[in-house]
C-alpha cells in the first residue's frame, strides 16, 4: 500500500490506499493525521464515544466525507460480530447506523461503505466485475466468528459476486509483533481455524503466544476462493507507530478511531476487469 494526501479547504488528510482495488473503487484508510482534535485524541479521532470534543469529531468527519468524495459513508453499529449490513443507492445512512453489523456491503454505484477502527482489522472488498464493494470490521472476534466471509458470502448472494473477481485489501491493525493474547483466544481461534497455528496465525512466544490477525483474515479470503495474488496486506501495526496511528490497547482504551472506506463501481464493461 502506499499514502496519498487528500487536500481540501484548508487541510491536508492521509490516506493509505490499495493500488489492487481497481482504481474505480474510490476508498482509504486513515490515519490519525490530518484533523483537529486535541490531545490524547490527536488529531483526526472519527470516533464519537471516547470524550472527545464533538464539534472537533464533527469536523473530523466532515473532513473524512470530503476525502470520500461523498456526502455520507455508511457505518453499522460495530459489535465484533459476523453480521453483515447491505446499503442501496437510496438507503439512508442512519438505518445502517441503526443496525448492528460487523460488514457494510455498498450494492449500488456512488454508495460509500465504512468502519471504525483502533486496533481491529480494516479489510476493504471490490468486485471487479459487478462493481459491489464492503468494508469489514475484523478483531478477533469478528475473525472467529467468521465476518469476511459473511460479507463474500452476502455478496454473493445478493449482488452476484464471484471469488475470481474480488480484490481485497487488509488494511493497517495491530500486528503479530504486539497482539499477545490468553489461552483462551488462542483456544477459540484453533476453534474456528484449526490450520492457524501451522499457517503461521498463532505465533508461541514467551511469556504469552502472540496472534496474526492479518493472516486470519487472508485465510478467510482465501479459503472463500480469493486468489493469493488478489490480496493486498499493508502489514503495518498500529501499535508499534503511536505518531501514525490511534491503538486502544497500547493507549489503555483512552484513544481516538480511525476509519476505512470505499465505493462502490458501477459494473465493469468486458475488458475492464
Amino acid at each position: 500500500m502506499r499514502e496519498v494526501v487528500f487536500r481540501g479547504e484548508g487541510f491536508e488528510l492521509p490516506l493509505l490506499v490499495s493500488d489492487v482495488l481497481p482504481a474505480a473503487f474510490h476508498h482509504g484508510f486513515t490515519t490519525r493525521r490530518g484533523g483537529v482534535s486535541r490531545a490524547p485524541f490527536d488529531t483526526l479521532n472519527l470516533g464519537g464515544r471516547w470524550s472527545d470534543a464533538p464539534d472537533a469529531v464533527a469536523e473530523n468527519r466532515r473532513r473524512l466525507r470530503a476525502a470520500a468524495r461523498a456526502p455520507a459513508i455508511c457505518f453499522a453499529t460495530q459489535v465484533h460480530g459476523a453480521g453483515v449490513v447491505r446499503a442501496d443507492v437510496g438507503t439512508a445512512p442512519a438505518a445502517v447506523a441503526a443496525t448492528e453489523a460487523d460488514a457494510v456491503v455498498a450494492g449500488g454505484p456512488g454508495v460509500v461503505a465504512g468502519v471504525a477502527v483502533a486496533d481491529c482489522v480494516p479489510v476493504l472488498i471490490a468486485d471487479a466485475r459487478t462493481g459491489a464493494a464492503a468494508a469489514v470490521h475484523a478483531g478477533w472476534r469478528g475473525a472467529v466468528a467468521g465476518v469476511v466471509t459473511a460479507a463474500l458470502v452476502r455478496m454473493a448472494a445478493d449482488l452476484g459476486t464471484r471469488p475470481d473477481d474480488v480484490r481485497l485489501a487488509i488494511g493497517p491493525s495491530i500486528g503479530p509483533c504486539c497482539f499477545e493474547v490468553g489461552p483462551e483466544v488462542v483456544a477459540a481461534v484453533e476453534a474456528a481455524w484449526p490450520s492457524a497455528r501451522g499457517a503461521g496465525a498463532i505465533v508461541d512466544r514467551q511469556p504469552r503466544p502472540h496472534v496474526d490477525l492479518w493472516r486470519l483474515a487472508r485465510l478467510a479470503a482465501e479459503s472463500w476462493g480469493v486468489r493469493p495474488e488478489a490480496i493486498d496486506v499493508a502489514a503495518v501495526c498500529t501499535s508499534c507507530q503511536r505518531d501514525r496511528f490511534f491503538s486502544y490497547r497500547r493507549d489503555g482504551g483512552k484513544t481516538g478511531q480511525m476509519a476505512a472506506f470505499i465505493t462502490a463501481a458501477r459494473p465493469a464493461a468486458a475488458g475492464e476487469r
